[in-house]
């Protein structure tokens, strides 16, 4: 199939608490979202929800569609439609396909929409991470609306502190990033942080959620287009081939776990030697397309990883591992202050 044969498409994921629809079209092979809305998916008759985006959207008799996502109630919708559906499982192993192509190796998919509240995390563990002065009582009230109002926003800072304290635990739980060896490499996704209005929160969660002597490669999905996009690949596989601008990338995440020393190599005449000490979050600039080779210089062995720069290069985190913070400690609550002032300082470099 040709680039030429890639018709204008609407493409909607209907997802737990919000269904989003996307119009894509193939500019000069350069995939191009023409416009996108969003709606809360509504309980018991998705069609609701849909008929609106789709009037939105301008959607016509004629119009290719492709319906996606994780309720039994897409595919079903599909079919009513006489539509095209690709499950979500599908999508995103299209999706694992696409970035390994692209060299980004057993890459783990930490998706928002895949979390909800259970009681296997404690909310002493939740508390433990807040800069505000809350009872237990109070965190228990605030999962409780949510799993009556799934597709409500916080608003508030504690309410954000909460969401964001809520995804390092459930992050940090994820089998596949237990299990991942050497470099990790993460593709957030989901409308919490896709659309963060300050990527360093995004940035010190993930630093928050790595290991002492855990490096990761960090991407994330600007547009909640993740699963869109590989049901996209599913039914026209050669958009793997176009450029797209939905994913940006983060850049390489290093946890030392205290102090430490690394060589950089960017393929120059000189290598950039920096020393970090304990407590200390600080930024090596790196643009998306720069490879670097990173050596640890105060590891017996010198062991050795190949890294590209991004939005925020190298972040190096100096910080005691596991992190020794506890709910309701006023220092603990000074801590996590002085880390988000910290990177906030280190704010995207591109």
């Amino acid at each position: 199939m040709t680039s030429q044969a890639f018709p204008k498409t609407f493409v909607l994921d209907v997802g737990k608490s919000w269904t989003k629809a996307f119009l894509v079209e193939n500019d000069k092979n350069r995939l191009v979202i023409s416009k996108k809305a969003s709606l809360p998916t509504s309980s018991g008759d998705i069609s609701f929800t849909v008929n609106k985006l789709f009037a939105e959207m301008k959607v016509i008799k004629d119009s290719k569609v492709i319906i996606t996502g994780p309720i039994p109630e897409a595919e079903v919708l599909a079919k009513n439609l006489d539509v095209i559906y690709i499950s979500e499982e599908d999508s995103k192993e299209e999706i694992k396909k696409y970035l390994i192509k692209e060299d980004f190796k057993n890459p783990i998919i930490l998706d928002t929409s895949d979390y909800s509240y259970n009681p296997t995390i404690k909310i002493n563990q939740i508390g433990a991470f807040l800069t505000s002065e809350l009872t237990e009582v109070d965190i228990e009230n605030y999962f409780g609306n949510k799993s009556v109002r799934p597709h409500s926003i916080p608003e508030e800072k504690t309410e954000l502190e909460i969401e964001e304290a809520f995804y390092r635990l459930a992050f940090s739980r994820n089998s596949d990033f237990i299990a991942a060896k050497n470099v990790i490499n993460i593709v957030i996704t989901g409308a919490f942080f896709s659309l963060a209005p300050k990527q360093s929160k995004i940035a010190l969660v993930i630093l928050d959620t790595l290991a002492k002597g855990r490096v990761a490669q960090v991407k994330l999905d600007r547009d909640i287009f993740l699963v869109s996009f590989g049901a996209l690949l599913k039914k026209y596989p050669q958009i793997a081939e176009w450029e797209n601008s939905f994913l940006q990338d983060l850049g390489a995440f290093i946890s030392f776990g205290g102090e430490g020393k690394v060589m950089l190599d960017y393929g120059f005449t000189e290598n950039q030697e920096i020393s970090i000490i304990e407590d200390e979050i600080a930024l090596v600039p790196a643009p998306a397309k720069q490879k670097l080779e990173v050596t640890f210089l105060d590891s017996k062995e010198k062991e050795k990883v190949s890294l590209n720069g991004g939005a925020f290069g190298v972040l190096l985190d100096g910080r005691i591992k596991p992190l020794k913070i506890a709910f309701g400690r006023i220092k603990s609550r000074a801590d996590i202050k002085k880390w988000q002032g910290a990177i906030d300082k280190l704010e995207m470099i591109e």
